[in-house]
């Protein structure tokens, strides 16, 4: 046991603090008083001293203190808090500048009842990122533009292949508006509901365009307008459209990919990132809560449609990636006034503020249907205002008012780390009143 002090002795065992308290404290005071109360008095004084020194509240196994922990440990532990131990697949990673700081993960990867069986959900696991890829994009569009002199207020139209139709309206698009959801891209239903492979494929593109719009300039959240970016860099990058649908389809995915790989992750020391799960080797979804019967839903592969959604990170991975672009020195990623014109202007990303600061942002939601049962997964990068970057990755949605969120904070997965994070500080002495904790949500929907 460790030494310690109690009251004016310093002991070093239990043995010792028996001695000290139970036999001396005991017998001076018989000597000085026989009242019986004081003497049953005395004897539950010891006894409980006794109970002090055998471990109960072992003065040589205390908790670290909170306030002299660096903040990402506190974090880290604020989070393993709620999701330690509850049967649902995580996986987190807090960078300080572009330093991992603290790693945490527990639950599955994929369950008894799926083909590869039991296998833990670790900071190594890849998963489906979902529309955190959207930032990405956001960097790669930055990249490009600078070095071929394009500017978010360009037009996008002379970027489109040639032989598809404009519909009413899109040659008034610029970049900016992708990058931002004002494009007035509703989607082929007109409605802005949110759509996915048959909207983002290169003939679902195609038809979108052809569609036109008339609300440019108000929000509407759509995968395409990120999913475009697929097909116009590579154009912006040099590449000439042949006409065969097939043949552009197929080399922009390559050319976008690969862009991808050597001037954002490979910059970031991230080496083959993939838009589709590794062989044998998928993360499963979940639906909340787990039975021993459920089996997992595979996302599977986005080869075709990436560019609002589709990359397969790790945690560790991602949090690097975002880390490196926005939270770095050296600029190999973006440079500090790319950094900064993606995080001013909400490029591919969301900010939402406190009395800690401003926290910039973007999540992921993905699922298979919404029903009940419905199996999904949700993702977030988060840049506080000290400079730490987080990733958080779950692979398990909860049914709530006919939605699938996050099983966890009553369905918010923003402000849930925005609280870890809140209660982190207010460990290590910060004073917050309620008023300054309180997050107000830019858009506070998932994304």
């Amino acid at each position: 046991m460790v030494g310690c002090e109690i009251a004016n002795y310093s002991v070093d065992s239990a043995d010792e603090i028996e001695s000290v308290f139970m036999i001396k404290s005991m017998e001076n005071f018989r000597k000085k008083t026989k009242k019986s109360r004081q003497w049953r008095a005395i004897q539950l004084f010891a006894f409980l001293l006794v109970l002090t020194s055998g471990g109960i509240y072992s003065c040589g196994e205390a908790e670290p203190d909170p306030s002299t922990q660096p903040l990402p440990e506190v974090f880290a532990q604020k989070m393993e808090d709620t999701l330690k131990d509850r049967g649902i697949g995580y996986a987190f990673a807090i960078y300080e500048g572009t330093q991992l700081m603290a790693k945490g993960s527990g639950g599955f990867q994929s369950r008894s009842n799926d083909p590869e069986g039991q296998k833990d959900f670790t900071p190594d696991t890849k998963m489906h990122i979902a529309s955190m890829t959207k930032t990405l994009s956001a960097m790669a569009f930055l990249k490009t533009a600078n070095q071929k002199g394009v500017k978010t207020t360009d037009l996008i139209a002379p970027y489109l292949p040639p032989t598809w139709q404009l519909g009413a309206g899109i040659s008034q698009i610029t970049f900016g508006d992708l990058l931002t959801h004002k494009s007035g891209i509703k989607g082929l239903s007109g409605s802005c509901l949110n759509g996915s492979d048959s909207e983002n494929n290169y003939d679902g593109l195609k038809k979108i365009i052809a569609l036109g719009v008339t609300s440019r300039g108000t929000y509407c959240y759509q995968n395409a307008n990120f999913g475009l970016f697929r097909v116009l860099i590579p154009r912006i990058l040099g590449y000439t459209f042949t006409g065969k649908d097939a043949t552009d389809d197929a080399q922009t995915q390559q050319r976008y990919l690969a862009f991808l790989q050597q001037e954002i992750f490979e910059k970031a020391g991230i080496q083959n990132v993939v838009t589709t799960f590794p062989a044998n080797n998928p993360t499963y979804t979940y639906n909340v809560p787990i039975t021993t019967a459920q089996k997992g839903w595979n996302p599977g592969n986005f080869s075709q449609v990436f560019g609002g959604y589709g990359m397969y990170l790790t945690a560790t991975e991602a949090g690097k990636i975002y880390a490196s672009a926005l939270s770095s020195g050296t600029n190999e990623v973006l440079t500090t006034a790319l950094a900064d014109s993606l995080i001013v202007k909400n490029l591919g990303c969301y900010k939402a503020s406190s009395g800690l600061g401003t926290m910039v942002y973007h999540d992921g939601l993905w699922f298979d249907w919404i029903n009940p049962v419905g199996r999904g997964l949700r993702t977030l990068w988060v840049k506080f205002p000290n400079n730490i970057t987080c990733v958080l990755f779950v692979n398990a949605l909860h049914y709530q008012n006919n939605s699938l969120v996050f099983p966890f904070n009553n369905g918010n997965i923003v402000s849930f780390i925005y609280n870890a994070y809140a209660k982190a500080v207010q460990a290590r002495g910060a004073r917050i009143s309620a008023e300054a904790a309180s997050l107000y949500i830019e858009h506070p929907e998932p994304h």
